[in-house]
């Protein structure tokens, strides 16, 4: 009796398998299992019974797949807390006080015209040694 009753149960799924061959590599693979077939989802490892229920199939998931969270799951929990951080942020406009100072700007500035003004020293030194022995440069 229940030698029938896997038979016509297998039967029932024969359409769904033959769909799940034909179809390309995706996210999804069927497996025949004793009473009824278990999809996996490769994306997350959970797993889902699969059932004949009037005429459709009724997925239901695992005990394992509603106690535990997938890495996926996991994954998109911790971009939406990293993203409710940005928005709170520019909702307050903290990221404005990154920006140096009015003073750092100055003394800053500072120190750049003193390096351009050293550098531009060194190189009128030279320009007047070359100019004063009168020779030429090397290319080569």
């Amino acid at each position: 009796m229940t030698s029938r009753f896997l038979a016509a149960g297998l039967l029932t799924f024969i359409p769904f398998l033959a769909l799940a061959d034909e179809a390309p590599a995706g996210r999804f693979q069927l497996q025949p299992v004793e009473g009824g077939v278990v999809r996996l989802d490769t994306a997350t490892g959970e797993m889902t019974l699969c059932k004949a229920d009037a005429g459709k199939l009724a997925c239901a998931p695992s005990a394992s797949a509603t106690t535990t969270t997938s890495p996926a799951v996991a994954d998109v929990a911790a971009l939406k807390a990293r993203i409710d951080a940005l928005e709170r942020q520019l909702a307050t406009g903290s990221k404005g006080s990154d920006l140096p100072t009015d003073a750092e700007v100055d003394r800053s500035l500072s120190i750049m015209e003193k390096f351009m003004r050293r550098f531009m020293g060194i190189a009128k030194d030279l320009d007047q040694q070359n100019q004063g022995s009168n020779a030429l440069p090397q290319k080569t």
